[in-house]
């Protein structure tokens, strides 16, 4: 035996011991506050580490992957044990329910709504593969106290986490309490909720930690166990094929089951690999030369050595030259399953489908019998840090573990957030909460048809049932208008010669983000004649605009009414240069002329909770104006909000249309980063990708955004998006050329493809789609004139 082997052996050996209560069964003698167990002479460590997109992920990111996966294998010395556990537990419905479903707010106009959307949810959910998967790392040492263990893994942390950086993953480390709770909420299915450890408390009542996880009832049987009122049984590998399909471990976990998967290994030092392979290959050679002595005392001197021996050998060959050629090491490693059910005929067909999964690519999974065995098999898979079958080890080299790769998809399932779809792959929900972001920015992006303005309606009629935030909507098409109508907003139509009137001079305390309020207005003015003249203003003209600005808004301060357009145009013609009567000349088609709809005081309620600015009937000519004072108003509102500790909710459609000058670019740039400071969450809703991917100040945008919803997009905008997010081709698919309503969600760095599920014949569908046979629909429900 490999003298590595003997020494872990020798270290894992525990005394035989009679559990004579059930708290007994748990192999942990001491648990401390930073999360560690100790063991007798082992203390171990548990991290959680996030998924990555393995599964939609090119054939190059793959082999990228298993890489970088494979040299995390290969940086564990000799001296430690690792165990990788994949932990499926079915979703708690009452606890999700709890956490996702809308509260009614007694109000008719929300009520009809938040019961028809938790409707969709109830449904969409029982539909769903009701399964969630965790992924931890424990790592089992062997020191002489604590503080030695907790040095080596404060050293081992900073190296695990920059191998699962590499992979696009991340490694959490898991506090006491966190973990704690895989072993509660495992062995107390149901009772998820009512786990709360206090270890000071614990201690100065003299209460062990087992008995806030362990089980009531736990009853070990001739291959199979009770648990509570569940039944439950542990398998093992007993039988893996010379190669194995990278897919096995990501399908057999797929399967909508409540079970925990263990892959236990240790590493051999590559001296002690050598030697053994050394020791193998003359036992074969000797096999083959007593072959061959027995054939030629028999005559037969042209007989071929066994075919067995032959392969044997050249197995050997091929091991040797990847210890010492391919940075390959050789592990010896266990894998185990254990699966929970609710009957006995429940276990009994599970263990039969994952047999079969199994046995579909020449895998033999066994079922461990004897009482005795189910205890050590069950100990060993849930991740204590501990291996009781360290006795039936295979050897295996890194490239063959690696294959069995923990990662599979990313989800995105957030406690108090708004549903946009099922996963592709998982088909289990999204649910997004902007607010675990680092900052809430959103792009909706998407060729006409594909879903854009029904998903941000969903998310809009969302959020004003779940919240009491202020939404304010820039609506260039009159899309919202029935949503609107619906649920109680205020719509604010801007056209020339219309009654509805705001003033492009409105400001608020603290506008702007350069802390000269005066100086960011004279910006935002700059925007406005730069968008109707289409020309630029020179440095003269800037100078004598700030003069007249801070002018006027003196006298605001003395008078306290608001000045306009107008105000401003009558200081420039007071000021002696004539480069301000060349700007008094610019402003006298929107101050005076047939575009002076911004040159007004506001005339309309801009105090209600949800707003639409409708510039619809708004002339071509005067869409960016509009846009940017529509915007300019929001900061003001924004502002407002702020101070008042109320959140604001920014939704501008067709938002390309401010990048068509530099001064109204840079003015909108601007109001996105204020929004982010200011505790707003802007959304930005285009079909013209390929138009802001040409303008660099455009760009800026995509790079303080962090929530990217990509519908159906062109090939060429498709390619761009994937160069800019770094995104794969493969990806890629999941928004190029396809249906209404699919796409791919980029949620921080968690990337999700998803489709939209919403019953057509629900008032959720027809309220919000705008397809032509739906709006007459809505005119026959009277939503429409």
């Amino acid at each position: 035996m490999i003298k590595s082997q003997l020494k872990m052996q020798r270290q894992n050996k525990e005394k035989i011991k009679i559990s004579r209560s059930i708290q007994d069964t748990i192999p942990v003698d001491t648990v401390y506050s930073d999360g560690i167990f100790r063991m007798k002479n082992r203390f171990s460590k548990t991290y959680r580490f996030l998924d990555i997109n393995f599964s939609i992920a090119s054939d190059d990111s793959k082999e990228f992957i298993l890489k970088m996966y494979k040299e995390l294998l290969n940086s564990f010395d000799s001296s430690v044990m690792v165990k990788i556990t994949i932990n499926n537990r079915k979703i708690d419905f009452a606890k999700f329910k709890e956490d996702i479903l809308l509260k009614k707010k007694e109000d008719p106009r929300f009520d009809a709504f938040i019961e028809e959307y938790n409707q969709m949810l109830i449904k969409n959910m029982e539909n769903c593969s009701n399964i969630i998967q965790e992924k931890y790392i424990t790592i089992t040492c062997f020191k002489k106290d604590i503080e030695e263990a907790r040095s080596y893994f404060g050293r081992l942390y900073n190296e695990m986490s920059s191998h699962f950086k590499r992979l696009g993953s991340q490694l959490i480390e898991l506090s006491l309490n966190e973990r704690l709770k895989i072993f509660h909420d495992f062995y107390r299915p149901g009772e998820e909720d009512f786990f709360n450890f206090d270890i000071k408390s614990s201690a100065r009542h003299g209460h062990s930690f087992k008995d806030d996880i362990c089980p009531k009832h736990l009853k070990f049987n001739n291959g199979y166990f009770n648990i509570n009122e569940k039944y439950g049984r542990a398998l093992y590998f007993s039988k893996l094929p010379q190669y194995l399909d990278v897919e096995f471990l990501l399908n057999l976990c797929s399967l909508n089951k409540n079970m925990m998967f263990s892959i236990d290994f240790y590493t051999i030092p590559t001296d002690e690999a050598m030697l053994e392979a050394n020791n193998k290959m003359l036992g074969v050679d000797t096999n083959i030369a007593t072959f061959s002595q027995k054939q030629i005392a028999n005559n037969n001197f042209a007989a071929n050595p066994p075919y067995e021996l032959v392969t044997r050998k050249k197995e050997i060959e091929e091991m040797m030259n990847d210890l010492t050629s391919r940075d390959e090491r050789m592990m010896l490693a266990n894998m185990t399953v254990v699966h929970l059910a609710d009957t006995k005929k429940e276990l009994d067909a599970d263990t039969a489908i994952l047999k079969d999964s199994a046995r579909a690519i020449l895998v033999d999974l066994s079922t461990i019998f004897l009482p005795s065995r189910q205890l050590d098999a069950l100990v060993t898979t849930i991740p204590f840090g501990v291996n009781r079958l360290q006795y039936m080890v295979r050897t295996m080299l890194t490239e063959a573990l690696a294959t069995l790769t923990p990662f599979r998809a990313q989800e995105i399932m957030d406690k108090g957030g708004i549903y946009y779809g099922q996963n592709t792959i998982t088909n289990n929900m999204i649910i997004c909460n902007k607010e675990k972001l680092k900052n809430p920015n959103t792009l909706v992006l998407g060729v006409p048809g594909s879903g854009k303005s029904f998903l941000v309606k969903h998310e809009i009629e969302a959020t004003m049932a779940s919240s009491d935030d202020d939404i304010i909507i820039c609506d260039p098409e009159g899309e919202y208008d029935v949503i609107m109508d619906h649920f109680g907003g205020e719509v604010i139509e801007i056209y020339a010669g219309g009654k509805d009137h705001i003033n492009a001079m409105d400001i608020t305390l603290g506008y702007g983000d350069s802390g000269d309020s005066y100086k960011d207005k004279a910006q935002f003015i700059l925007s406005l004649i730069e968008s109707v003249n289409r020309g630029t203003v020179s440095l003269e003209e800037r100078s004598i605009l700030d003069r007249c600005i801070s002018i006027v808004y003196q006298k605001y301060e003395e008078t306290g009414v608001m000045p306009t357009l107008v105000d401003l145009r009558e200081e420039l013609l007071n000021q002696p240069e004539s480069q301000a009567r060349t700007l008094a000349l610019k402003m006298e088609l929107f101050t005076l002329g047939s575009m002076n709809l911004f040159a007004h005081h506001t005339n309309v309620n801009t105090k209600n909770r949800i707003i639409s600015f409708n510039i619809q009937k708004l002339d071509k000519n005067l869409k960016t104006m509009g846009l940017l004072v529509i915007t300019d108003q929001i900061i003001n509102r924004v502002n407002e909000n702020w101070k008042n500790g109320k959140r604001t909710h920014v939704y501008i459609d067709e938002f390309h249309v401010v990048y068509s000058n530099p001064e109204s670019a840079t003015f909108f740039n601007s109001a996105w980063r204020q929004f982010r400071k200011r505790n707003a969450y802007p959304t930005a809703i285009t079909q013209n990708v390929e138009y802001l991917l040409q303008d660099e100040e455009s760009r800026s945008i995509f790079a303080n955004t962090q929530f990217f919803i990509m519908l159906n997009q062109a090939a060429n905008d498709a390619e761009e998006l994937c160069k800019l997010l770094e995104i794969s081709p493969e990806q890629m698919q999941y928004f190029k050329d396809v249906e209404s309503g699919r796409g791919l969600i980029k949620f921080g760095s968690t990337l999700v493809p998803f489709r939209m599920l919403i019953d057509l014949e629900s008032m959720l569908y027809i309220i919000n789609s705008t397809k032509p046979s739906d709006l007459e629909e809505q005119r026959k429900r009277g939503l429409i004139k």
